[in-house]
């Protein structure tokens, strides 16, 4: 294998060298400690934090802040403020403030707004508008009602309802009189008749005949067999038993 000669280094080449001898080199020296600086700081910090600092942190909170947390809760905030500051300061307090500044602030606000506000102003509403709109309706609804209502009315009684009326009472009074005479004709006078000439007589006779068949024998009997029979047994009974 044959050997080249070296070719000569050009002065220009020197030059690049020692520049990136003297400038690049020391930039990558310091960039390489100071990441070397940052990984042993990360790795301190994270020692720091997950040896030391969570530890001491976890016993801090379970021991200390956790049990200064439940008695503040508990104890301060559950039975000295709820209880005693509530029940004995801020009830009594807010209950007088309630009945002798809210309430009569609230009366005296009332009555001065529906003084000077309120009362004026429905005053004045019923006055300028309600009033004469009611008055413009009412009017409307008796112009409606008598020209489209009350008129229409009138003139169909005039005109048809009570012409019809006359005639159906004429009608009806010429029926029952037609009627009456047909009833007298027809039933009456036929119903007399057989009264007066078969059902009178008949019922004479069937009288007559049930008084001699029924009511004399009956009459009879009573008078001579009932009667001795009940006044010689109670004479018998009166004469065994007395009285």
């Amino acid at each position: 294998m044959s050997s080249q000669p070296s070719q000569p280094v050009g002065l220009g080449a020197w030059i690049a060298r020692v520049i990136a001898i003297v400038v690049l080199v020391p930039v990558r020296l310091i960039w390489e400690g100071v990441r070397l600086l940052g990984r042993v700081l990360a790795a301190a910090l994270w020692y720091f934090v997950t040896r030391l600092l969570a530890p001491v942190a976890r016993f801090v909170w379970y021991w200390v802040i956790r049990p200064i947390w439940l008695f503040v809760k508990d104890f301060l905030w559950g039975w000295v403020l709820q209880h005693m500051l509530w029940g004995l300061v801020l009830t009594p307090f807010v209950a007088l403030l309630l009945d002798y500044v809210l309430r009569p602030l609230r009366q005296a606000v009332e009555r001065w707004l529906w003084r000077t506000v309120l009362r004026p102003a429905l005053a004045w509403l019923w006055r300028a508008v309600l009033e004469p709109l009611l008055g413009l309706l009412l009017a409307a609804v008796y112009w409606f009602g008598k020209w489209f209502v009350v008129w229409p009315l009138v003139q169909l009684w005039r005109w048809v309802l009570h012409p019809l009326w006359r005639l159906l009472r004429a009608v009806l009074i010429y029926a029952w009189r037609v009627a009456t005479v047909l009833v007298a004709v027809l039933v009456v006078m036929p119903c007399r008749f057989v009264y007066r000439t078969l059902l009178r007589p008949m019922l004479h006779v069937a009288a007559a005949v049930w008084a001699a068949i029924v009511v004399r024998p009956l009459r009879w009997m009573h008078d001579n067999v009932v009667t001795p029979v009940n006044r010689f047994a109670a004479e018998v009974l009166t004469g065994v038993f007395g009285r």
